[in-house]
């Protein structure tokens, strides 16, 4: 059991890294028409940080009516979960097993913690340098970037509410939250593995929107890691709806400031989806 334990994350970097190169054998995955965006982590590119801050914090200044609705219903989900946050919780923790207890520690969580997308946008970098590919270079950075946003974006919101986290009281309470002059360790709003690992998923799930398997494989993972934190009792399940919201649009707006001079907002679709819009 414990070379099982200790061989699968090494595996599963190695398959990382082995992924990437295959992604660069497989053109033009990686080596088609370049971004309007930094391939190189200068000044200019962390100047860039600025830019993707503007546009994510002052989005809501610039939302019509049908953007206020989606947002409205984001919202009103996070509600509906936030009611049933307490029995949702008793259901995970009435189907525990060994098996889900691997998956959630060495699969998931640490595509949340960052260390799995710190390997994969390395592998990104190291490929577009080693074949000369600025677009690979490029789609790690701006990988980079995504993960980046979301995670600032997530301390500022967790030290606003300062939430308390399942596994924090005894009983657990779903409606307990300090405030922004709370205990530094209550910090269960919302939840930071699934805003960083549904950030990164858009952004990939944008890059390679014609392969579909990117997209089932990347939100597969960033749902697998959602999951994984209430499965963990690390948060509620309102915690992890509303960081992958956050995530999501964290993900496509990064993606959309590296598009060439654009203007970027939120639509709804005909079908009733969520989607990002480049307006030239």
């Amino acid at each position: 059991m414990m070379t099982r334990f200790v061989s699968y994350p090494l595996i599963s970097l190695l398959l990382l890294l082995v992924l990437s190169l295959a992604a660069k054998a497989q053109a033009p995955a990686l080596s088609g028409e370049a971004y309007a965006f930094h391939d190189q982590p200068n000044g200019a590119y962390f100047k860039s940080y600025l830019k993707a801050a503007q546009s994510i914090y002052t989005a809501p200044l610039h939302w019509n009516k049908k953007q206020w609705i989606t947002a409205a219903g984001v919202t009103a989900a996070g509600v509906l979960l936030y009611v049933y946050d307490d029995e949702i919780r008793t259901v995970f923790r009435n189907n525990q097993s060994e098996e889900a207890d691997f998956a959630a520690k060495y699969l998931f969580e640490p595509w949340g913690s960052g260390l799995y997308p710190a390997v994969a946008m390395g592998g990104f970098y190291v490929v577009g340098l080693a074949f000369d590919d600025v677009r690979a270079r490029q789609i790690a950075l701006g990988g980079t970037q995504a993960w980046v946003m979301s995670a600032v974006t997530v301390q500022v919101l967790k030290h606003l509410t300062h939430r308390h986290r399942p596994d924090q009281d005894n009983p657990a309470n779903p409606r307990l939250w300090e405030g922004p002059f709370g205990e530094f360790s209550y910090t269960s709003f919302p939840s930071g593995h699934t805003i960083t690992a549904f950030s990164l998923a858009s952004f990939m799930s944008s890059v390679y929107r014609e392969k579909i398997w990117v997209s089932v494989l990347a939100y597969g993972l960033a749902t697998g890691v959602g999951l994984s934190r209430v499965y963990d009792d690390k948060h509620w399940s309102s915690d992890v709806l509303i960081g992958a919201a956050l995530g999501f649009a964290i993900g496509k707006t990064v993606y959309r400031l590296m598009q060439p001079g654009g203007k970027l907002s939120i639509a709804t679709g005909r079908g009733g989806g969520v989607a990002l819009v480049y307006r030239f």
